[in-house]
């Protein structure tokens, strides 16, 4: 029982911190992506205008489902810059794919970055356009269609894929409802880059910069505590 206790105590660890990481890279990306494209940052933070109100500062709950194009940044954003761009599989039997005999039990490593920029699944597949989303049979995040698999499929799936989705998800609205989000004085959109760095995950190789200033017609209260 002690040694049970002790594996089921480390997988929670590995959901918990391997979903930080991931949500944090995730986050500077949707912001690059939005400082790239104004037009896409003023159509999600009307979005969030409507739906939440700019005389509140808390994004709910509730208010999530009813964000449809936020949600279509965040898949766009993940189809550009998956979280782990190599994912492992492993084949339960025999197959063949392309001519290519797989047994049963190889370690098969899938290009997600690849699959999302392909020129025959997708239109304009490196340009950043969450209105793709919109269309009706447009892929969705949990594996079954093999164009867009940011967090894998099947039985090798990413288990903690519920909790990254709403941490990103509600960070995400929080940081765009709240905040106005410009560029330093002198940089322009077209200046913002893209170049990843190395690792497992895929972060940028120059960290964003950028500024905030206030947006919504109350103000934000920060209650301090003495300990």
């Amino acid at each position: 029982m002690k040694e049970l206790r002790t594996w089921i105590n480390h997988s929670e660890w590995d959901v918990m911190f391997g979903g930080t990481e991931t949500v944090a890279l995730a986050i500077e990306w949707v912001l690059t992506e939005l400082l790239r494209s104004p037009e896409n940052m003023k159509r999600v933070q009307d979005e969030l205008a409507t739906v939440v109100g700019l005389e509140r500062w808390s994004v709910e709950d509730t208010h999530l489902e009813k964000l449809t194009f936020l949600k279509c940044v965040l898949k766009e954003t993940l189809r550009l810059h998956p979280p782990f761009p190599l994912l492992l599989h492993e084949p339960v039997e025999d197959a063949v794919v392309s001519g290519y005999s797989i047994p049963k039990g190889s370690r098969v490593i899938v290009n997600s970055y690849a699959l999302g920029r392909d020129p025959d699944s997708w239109s304009d597949p490196e340009i950043f356009k969450p209105s793709r989303f919109l269309d009706t049979g447009a892929p969705d995040l949990i594996g079954n269609s093999f164009e867009f698999i940011p967090f894998g499929s099947g039985r090798r799936s990413c288990p903690g894929m519920q909790l990254e989705m709403y941490a990103f998800e509600l960070a995400v609205a929080h940081l765009l409802h709240c905040f106005t989000w410009t560029l330093p004085d002198g940089v322009k959109s077209g200046d913002v880059d893209t170049v990843e760095g190395p690792g497992i995950s895929v972060p940028k190789a120059n960290s964003l910069v950028a500024v905030p200033t206030t947006r919504l017609l109350c103000p934000i209260v920060l209650e301090s505590h003495n300990v």
